[in-house]
This record gives structure tokens, C-alpha cells and sequence, in this order.
């Protein structure tokens, strides 16, 4: 899941960049293959969940070891 969304990111990292470079043809090819991208990380992601273990109300990050600020 991670490298779909990684490549995602360089996707529209290389999109953002042909745009502010002045590149059209390289922006407009980026743009029709927007769809085919958005599809590939969508699928990953349901493909491939990942079971979570923590609750929201102990850890507020599931990607952190960050304890939650318990206010009583």
C-alpha cells in the first residue's frame, strides 16, 4: 500500500513540476493518465488493508507510537 502511495505522490509531484516548468504535452499526458492513477491507488488500497490493532481513543496516530492526551 505504501508504494501505491508513494507513486501516487511522484505522480503529481512530476505533474506539478511539467505545470510550473511550462512542459504541456508532458502535463496533458500526466493529466488523461490521471484516471488509470487514481484507480491503480484505490485499488491497492482495498486490495491490501492492513488489520488496525489500535484504538482512536488510545493512539491518535496509527503510524506513530504517539500515546493519546487523556484530558479527565
Amino acid at each position: 500500500m505504501k508504494t501505491a502511495l508513494n507513486v501516487s505522490f511522484l505522480f503529481l509531484f512530476i505533474f506539478g513540476l511539467s505545470v510550473f516548468l511550462n512542459w504541456p504535452f508532458i502535463a496533458l499526458c500526466l493529466f488523461y493518465a490521471l484516471p488509470i492513477m487514481v484507480i491503480y491507488t484505490i485499488y491497492k488500497i482495498l486490495r491490501h488493508p492492513e488489520e488496525v490493532t489500535q484504538t482512536f481513543e488510545d493512539h491518535f496516530y496509527q503510524d506513530h507510537p504517539y500515546q493519546r492526551n487523556k484530558i479527565d
